[in-house]
Parts: C-alpha cells; structure tokens; sequence
C-alpha cells in the first residue's frame, strides 16, 4: 500500500499543470439486456432429461464527467442485475466473494471473507477514475478494468485500484505502465500482518498502422498473500492483428508464464521445502476470409495442460479467460450450462488443459440479419487419472436481427456431442449430450 500511495504522489508532482476551469459537462453510456434460457442436461448423465429454463436481465451505466479540459472522472456501475423471479429491487444476502485476477487468466483465488462486498446486489459499481492529461502523456487513476489485452483471448475483465500513465514515442507507436494493487491485507488486520498483499506491475508497447497492429506486454504478479507460499510470476504476451488484401483477416496472440514460488517445508506435500517452478503457454491462431455476401474461417486455441499436479512444476494455471467464447456451451463463461460441475470435467469457465479447433461461417441473406455456425473440436493436452483425452465436437448456430441501430435480437442453438473425458474416473458410467437454446435483446446507448 505505501508503494501504491508514494506512486501516485509521485505522480501528482511530476505531472501538475494548470487548466482552465470551466463547468462539468456529463455523458452517459450503457447498455440494457434480457435473456433467456434452456440448458438441456447439462450434467451428461444417460435418460437426464433434466433442464434449466429462466431469464435474466442487467442494466449498465457509465457516466463520464468532464470537470475540464483534458480532465474527465468515469463511473460504471450494474443494476437491476439477476434472473426473473427473484426481487431485483434490493440486495441479496452478503456473501463471500472469490475473485481472479490476472492477464492470461494467471488466477490465484483470493476470498474476501473478510469484507462485507455481494457481487450480485442490486446496485454493483465496478469503475470509479480520474482521466487526466499531461504533457507527457495520459494518467488514469482511480478503480477501473483490468486483464484487457490484445485480443478478446486471455481477457477476464476484473477491477483494481491501478495507475496507469499512457504516452505516445510516435504517431504510431505506443506506451503503457501500470501498478496495479490487487489483494491488499494491510487494512484487514490492523498491520499485524505486513507486504503480504498481491501486487502487479505491467509495462507494454503497442503499435499501429493501417491494416495493421501488434503489441507486446509485461506483467509481473507478486503474491506473497499466503504466509506459507510466496509467488512472484512474469508473463509475456505479444500478440498481432491485420487485415490483408482480397478481404483476409488473420489474427494471434500467445501468452507464455514463467516464475517461482517459495513454500515451508509444511506447506508442501510433494515437494516439501523446494520451490516451486512455474511454466505455462497459451496460444491462439484465427483467420477468416470474405466470400461473396459472407465469410468463412477457422481457429486454432491451446492451453498446456499439467502432467502431474503433485510435482512442484506448476502447469495448466493460465486460462483462455471468460471474455473469449468460442462456442455456446464447450469454454463459455456466458451462458448458465452446468456443464464441469462433477468430478474429472473442467471445460465449462474456459479453455484449460485443451486443444481446440473451430471452423466457422457466415452471411447476411438480407439487411439488418446476420446468421453464423461453427463446428468445434476439442481434446486434452494431458491425459490424467484414467480420464480420456475426447472433450466432443460442438456444433453452433446463431441468427441476429437489428431491430433499431442500438436494439439487436439474438437467438442461438448450441449442440454438444459430449466426449467420454466427461465420465471422470468412472469408466463404465454413461453420459449422453447436450443442447443449449438461447435469445437475448440488448440496447445499447
């Protein structure tokens, strides 16, 4: 926390400058949604005709005060949010809430028991920031997004207390710092308990010009949140977005992960008292071409997988994140499948321990519609404890109708021929598939 205070300090002085003072102009933006529901036995068992039907809404809005020229505070924040039969109209009972927290999905799950926060109350503000310009570039400070990078691949957008200073070498060539503070324990225990807090450092390059753009970002995690393991994690993410004659769009990103974690002796099972060795990769590939009034393209995903989870080499801990859906059902965060929800099964959040192969199209037969389908593959990078490597093939197939301008209808028919990875250790167990109905109306403004 003292580094955090000292940084922003820091930053007040180099940066201060006088504008002229004029009043608060304000602008709102958001977006309202409803959707609806069926899940059709979505814990694979054999005859399971059970199924889960319902709607949900939320209402997002984000207001922006510019105080003055070159200074704006934004603000976001969710209402209304939750599933139709429940009283939206105050909060739920508190509960405890785990968060993840990390580029490329590094995730370490961190309970905030001790603080009295519910995720799905009736009112939920996720964004409160200063903007301000200097001249030497632009400083962001405040609680606002983080784990955006890139390509939609590897994002779970999450929210902490950052700093973020933003500057241009060039017309085209970009510069990004951040400190960020995600787990703080100071406050929590009166002091007793010092620097073991979650801290992130991120320093990243973009680059842009017509038809094309590339970056490259750092991030450092350190996690010294638990007395018994401290962790200090480096990523790496460089990643690439063009479009070439003739209608072509390719884009890649890669995420690669490498650090240490230092245990007691008592903390460890397998490999007490030595550090622990961390080493991961995702990787992700997609192109897609222009073919008369539609287009047609494939994608390629994977996330490595951990041989042996007992060993002190840590693999399998970056996930593709909740904001890269490749399918209905199979690596969704989206959308309410219980899919995973039993022993052996992982696949329902996002893509891990997994290689994915996706061939997908579409078209827009008349104005306003656009229809798309997939078929999807996936198997497992690391065959464990009996379980088969087959996660199954997916088929999906959507339709969108804009309404007005900002008023779209979506319908979308997910259908999962379900692999035998789905019977766990339980070898002679029977699973069946699985479908999933959905339709959504959202306005955007």
């Amino acid at each position: 926390m003292k580094k955090l205070l000292i940084g922003l300090l820091a930053l007040g002085l180099v940066f201060s400058f006088s504008v002229p003072v004029m009043a608060s102009d304000l602008s709102v933006s958001g977006s309202y949604r409803i959707r609806g529901w069926l899940d059709s036995n979505s814990p694979l068992y054999k005859d399971d005709a059970a199924s889960d039907a319902y709607y949900d809404q939320r209402m997002r809005i984000q207001p922006v005060f510019t105080v003055a020229e070159g200074l704006k505070v934004t603000v976001r924040f969710d209402c209304l949010e939750g599933v139709w039969g429940d009283d939206l109209r105050s909060p739920l009972p508190e509960a405890e809430l785990e968060e993840t927290v990390g580029y490329g999905g590094y995730l370490t799950d961190v309970e905030f028991s001790d603080v009295s926060y519910n995720a799905d109350a009736n009112v939920q503000f996720d964004k409160a920031y200063v903007t301000f310009m200097t001249n030497y570039g632009q400083v962001e400070a405040g609680f606002k997004s983080t784990n955006l990078w890139g390509t939609d691949f590897g994002n779970t957008e999450a929210f902490v207390g950052e700093i973020d200073f933003q500057t241009k070498l060039s017309e085209n060539l970009g510069l990004l710092f951040r400190v960020e503070k995600d787990v703080e324990q100071d406050a929590f225990y009166n002091n007793s308990i010092q620097d073991e807090d979650k801290d992130a450092y991120i320093a990243a390059a973009v680059y842009k010009m017509e038809g094309m753009e590339a970056g490259m970002l750092y991030k450092g995690v350190r996690d010294y949140t638990n007395c018994d393991v401290n962790t200090m994690v480096h990523v790496l993410s460089p990643y690439a977005k063009a479009s070439l004659a003739d209608g072509i769009y390719v884009e890649g990103q890669v995420y690669w992960a490498t650090g240490k974690s230092e245990c007691d002796e008592a903390y460890l099972t397998a490999a007490a008292g030595e550090e622990l060795d961390w080493s991961d990769l995702l990787i992700y590939l997609m192109a897609k071409a222009d073919v008369g009034p539609g287009y047609v393209g494939a994608m390629f995903a994977y996330a490595e997988g951990d041989d042996d989870p007992t060993d002190k080499d840590i693999k399998g801990a970056l996930l593709s994140g909740s904001d890269w859906n490749p399918c209905l059902i199979l690596f969704n965060d989206t959308q309410p499948t219980s899919l995973g929800r039993f022993p052996g099964a992982t696949t329902g959040d996002a893509l891990n321990n997994a290689y994915l192969w996706q061939v997908f199209g579409g078209m827009s037969p008349m104005e306003n519609l656009a229809l798309s389908a997939s078929f999807t593959y996936a198997y497992a990078d690391e065959k464990l404890d009996n379980k088969d490597d087959d996660y199954g093939s997916e088929v999906d197939i959507t339709a969108s109708y804009k309404i007005y301008d900002n008023l779209d209808y979506t319908v979308g028919f997910g259908y999962l021929f379900a692999g035998d990875f789905y019977k766990g250790d339980v070898t002679d167990r029977e699973i069946d598939d699985t479908y999933l109905l959905m339709n959504k109306l959202q306005v955007d403004f």
